[in-house]
């Protein structure tokens, strides 16, 4: 039997009766997230490498986003006059917001979005069929979601990749924490993006058996860089307290900058108990991938590992918000182009 597969039992589960404070999750409060469901159709099949689709989603965004709002695509947004009030950089080039503290290992605020590829593992993306891409937008960021609609359509118009495959976007859908898609914000045929919006936080992500896990599975399903920390032996999978940590440290940096203030959380106490937990198994390989810059032309190593590991202890329980966090926001470097994305099952 595949050790990926086995599970504990119940009587292991209630024995492992850890429970995470309501506080803790209060502290989480500030972080919101608003999940969407993007329907396409694609023209053609999208013969594009598996972990290379989400690198290829955001590139191509970013380019079609600027090129629809900016007046002078050759200014830096630095030195535009109107950088207080277009929607690229608050998207693609937030600054640091006045009054609020400085991340120390972010050089630059993160972006506060992330796409999800709905079959990160396989080789091509059929055509003809309904694809449900994911969108995941944070915090205040929610107000320009109709620039993120308009700027797939048009991509679907331009169309994606070498081939310039090109799709249509059907529908796009709110998401609730279950995964099961809602409302409609856009429709085909309409010109109207309607402003609705799921908030969804910490709380709402959490599932029955985390406040007593003990044990976990954690699948990277696209490559993870978590740095920080030693890897978890030879086989290379992150350990537990450095995994947890960048998931806390990208889930503050959201907070501090797209929502109303800074995590509430005791940060030592988090580690801490990450620490303690040990890597059980562990089957990863490290991928190599490489991005090209639309913009400016540079390339720039993507890579992490895939595959997953088994983490057991007694801090498993009080690190589940992070870890659900996680699964919604991705971990690590690079979890913006669709890296670093995990997930997590209690066993």
């Amino acid at each position: 039997m595949n050790w990926f597969q086995v599970g504990a039992s119940n009587e292991m589960e209630s024995a492992y009766a850890h429970f995470v404070p309501a506080d803790d999750l209060d502290a989480l409060d500030s972080l919101v997230l608003h999940r969407y469901r993007v329907d396409l159709v694609l023209a053609r099949h999208l013969d594009v490498p598996a972990h290379h689709r989400s690198v290829l989603w955001r590139g191509a965004f970013g380019a079609v986003f600027r090129s629809l709002v900016c007046h002078d695509l050759a200014l830096a947004c630095e030195a535009c006059p109107l950088r207080g009030t277009c929607p690229f950089p608050r998207v693609f080039a937030p600054s640091k917001v006045e009054g609020r503290p400085a991340i120390a290992r972010l050089r630059d605020p993160p972006r506060p979005f992330v796409f999800t590829d709905p079959y990160p593992e396989a080789p091509s993306l059929a055509s003809g069929a309904p694809i449900a891409l994911g969108l995941t937008v944070v915090g205040a960021a929610a107000v320009d979601l109709p620039y993120f609609v308009v700027t797939l359509r048009r991509l679907g118009d331009d169309g994606i990749g070498r081939e310039r495959t090109r799709f249509r976007v059907e529908a796009v859908r709110c998401v609730d924490a279950a995964g099961l898609s809602g409302e409609s914000v856009y429709a085909r045929g309409g010109d109207v993006v309607r402003p609705l919006r799921l908030p969804l936080r910490a709380r709402d992500l959490m599932r029955p058996g985390d406040a007593g896990a003990r044990r976990v599975r954690v699948r990277f399903v696209t490559p993870t860089d978590v740095r920080g920390g030693r890897d978890g032996g030879a086989e290379g999978a992150p350990a537990f307290g450095a995994l947890v940590r960048r998931a806390r440290d990208r889930a503050g940096a959201l907070a501090t900058f797209f929502g109303p203030g800074p995590l509430g959380h005791a940060p030592l106490a988090v580690a801490a108990a990450a620490d303690g937990v040990t890597i059980a198994r562990a089957e990863v390989v490290r991928e190599k991938i490489v991005r090209r810059s639309t913009r400016t032309g540079q390339r720039h190593p993507l890579g992490g590992v895939v595959g997953a590991a088994v983490y057991e202890g007694a801090g498993v329980a009080a690190s589940m918000p992070w870890l659900r966090l996680a699964e919604a926001l991705g971990v690590g470097k690079h979890a913006t182009f669709g890296n670093g994305r995990i997930a997590v099952d209690v066993l």
